[in-house]
């Protein structure tokens, strides 16, 4: 199966003179439409990693390919035109814009789209619906559950089409049944042929994944 995820040797190094590793060489392959988990104790370098992964950061050494582009060697510009084509993000705190509703937190993520401005508030409606909360489109973040509010981060996610979500702690924050709910609504993602990209402390939610990768001070174990 092709790889559409890909890192060689990364490593990131905070600081000048006290530095910290918080990545020491990690080497992984994901393969296209797989459900990889990274697990590990917090402060240990997963976040790190899927930031790295993502283009949010960039590593001190080693190189990161996504579907098959060399994005460690792209300018800022270039990275973000990638990121908006083929990734999306969900992470732990949300991070909606109170001051606007669910479908208009969606619609954001669709600002420099190739999607036309005619569609965009449909899209958004659309992905509200595969949610499932068709019934809080003009809803503003205050008026929502939290998880509802990951469930609309998740829209906004997939508002572009990605074809790899990466999810940092998506269900920390959440009760049972949110987190239940949220990982029914992954699981259908995923079926659609998604790669899914899940850090996470449960190992309830890592028994689920195809793959699995755990780092510890800042190496793959």
């Amino acid at each position: 199966m092709a790889q559409i995820i890909q890192t060689e040797n990364l490593e990131k190094v905070y600081g000048n003179k006290a530095k910290t590793h918080a990545l020491r060489g990690v080497s992984l392959e994901i393969p296209k439409g797989s459900f990889c988990c990274i697990v590990g104790p917090s402060g240990h370098g997963k976040s790190t990693l899927l930031q790295l992964i993502g283009g949010l950061d960039k590593p001190t050494s080693g190189r990161v390919i996504i579907d098959g582009t060399d994005i460690s060697s792209l300018s800022d510009s270039k990275i973000s035109e990638l990121r908006g084509e083929k990734i999306g993000f969900v992470f732990q705190f949300f991070n909606l814009l109170e001051n606007l509703t669910a479908a208009e937190n969606i619609q954001t993520a669709m600002m420099f789209s190739k999607i036309s401005k005619g569609n965009i508030r449909e899209r958004a409606v659309e992905l509200m619906e595969t949610v499932g909360l068709s019934d809080k489109i003009n809803s503003k973040p205050s008026e929502l559950s939290g998880g509802q509010l990951q469930r609309v981060a998740i829209a906004r996610a997939l508002a572009n089409d990605p074809a790899i979500l990466l999810m940092d702690e998506p269900t920390g924050n959440l009760d049972s049944q949110s987190e239940k709910d949220v990982l029914e609504l992954v699981s259908g993602i995923h079926k659609t042929g998604k790669t899914v990209v899940f850090v996470t402390h449960s190992n309830d939610i890592a028994k689920q994944a195809d793959l699995l990768f755990e780092i510890r001070d800042g190496l793959l174990v």
